[in-house]
């Protein structure tokens, strides 16, 4: 087997910039957040956008070749690549066409149903089609002193605790998926006695919809911790725009292609919010992130090689706050979750319509690559 050099690692937003303590920024009339903290403003430094053009240019070189049907023109692609990543890349060609041959639509149901663990909090755990928790010292964060010396350390372990993940099909746009009746992503943790406060992280890629829900605990605000107070903040009444500017994924590939790798970036931190919009839905006791990866269309690219490529990826996602102003570092792993050769071909499908979430008969997803 050929080992492909390394390259740039492609984030699947954009690097993160450095940040200074500066005054208002516009979003919260200067006061900061929750007007209990001075406003900080990021600065975008030269070598940041020098290295976002970078990382955007590779994952575009890639994506385009994946996407062109036309033989000559996918030859004048080759170009960008050398001849190691040409193989990698038309072997993963390969194996996408492969996995697509036989594809079938099921109907919904959860328990016993044959339709993988999603949805199902006791299912934690395994290596093919599953889901877990992800540790948070697996990560390097900014540390205490970042804003002077710009050095990451090892973050603390996370702080939330992980209770399901849920993966289902639906030609609707399920934006707030924790009301959701027919989905019963946070109905069925209610119904079995869950009373905490939850945290819900939904991505809708229509038709495939990736829901994770965690705990937060009742002592947030008593750890102390700078990233606890920050989580306590989001969580409770951080501005919309606030969050949207600090709420940061870092993408972890256990497994899988190097395209896929390149495509997705790994441990390249990127701000979640920016060119994806991104709604929330507030309660007494859920805060839901709700992320309309259809309505970017460089995301959506990536979304579309990830699920015809999902049984080859075994990926983690870890989430946190960004830390700017020293009092609020060191970052720490707010939570993630890992998601491990998914076989997306067999999830159940929900008709929000019916409010039993059984769809009327066995019909394929729309989306999803022909048979």
């Amino acid at each position: 087997n050929t080992s492909p050099p390394q390259l740039l690692r492609t984030a699947m937003g954009t690097a993160t910039s450095a940040c200074v303590k500066r005054g208002g920024d516009g979003d919260d009339g200067g006061d900061g957040c929750c007007g209990k903290r001075p406003a900080v403003r990021r600065v975008r430094f030269p070598e940041d956008v020098e290295e976002e053009q970078r990382l955007e240019t590779d994952r575009d070189n890639v994506l385009n070749f994946f996407e062109e049907e036309d033989t000559s023109m996918r030859r004048h692609l080759t170009r960008f690549f050398t001849m190691a990543e040409i193989v990698d890349l038309e072997s993963f060609q390969v194996m996408l066409k492969a996995s697509e041959r036989g594809r079938v639509s099921r109907s919904n149901t959860l328990v016993d149903g044959g339709y993988g663990p999603w949805g199902i909090a006791d299912q934690k755990g395994g290596s093919d089609n599953a889901w877990d928790d992800i540790s948070g010292w697996d990560y390097q964060v900014r540390g205490p002193k970042y804003q002077s010396d710009k050095k990451k350390v090892q973050s603390e372990e996370k702080l939330l605790e992980l209770l399901v993940v849920d993966l289902f099909m639906s030609d609707t746009d399920v934006a707030n998926v924790a009301a959701c009746r027919a989905a019963k992503t946070v109905q069925r943790l209610r119904r079995d006695g869950e009373t905490r406060k939850l945290l819900v992280l939904n991505f809708r890629i229509v038709p495939l919809h990736l829901a994770c829900v965690w705990a937060v605990p009742p002592d947030l605000e008593k750890q102390g911790t700078p990233a606890a107070k920050l989580l306590a903040s989001f969580v409770g009444g951080m501005s919309d725009g606030e969050r949207n500017s600090r709420l940061k994924i870092i993408p972890r590939i256990l497994q899988g292609p190097w395209p896929v790798r390149k495509l997705v970036g790994e441990n390249s931190p990127a701000i979640l919010g920016k060119g994806i919009p991104i709604s929330y839905f507030s309660s007494a006791n859920e805060l839901e992130i709700s992320v309309s990866i259809a309505a970017s269309s460089a995301a959506q690219r990536i979304s579309r090689v990830m699920m015809r490529a999902g049984t080859a990826i075994d990926i983690e996602l870890a989430l946190l706050i960004e830390g700017r102003a020293e009092e609020e570092l060191p970052e720490q792993i707010m939570g993630g979750f890992r998601v491990a050769r998914a076989q997306l071909n067999s999830v159940r499908t929900v008709d929000p319509a019916n409010g039993e979430g059984i769809s009327p008969g066995p019909s394929r997803p729309a989306g999803l690559p022909s048979t």
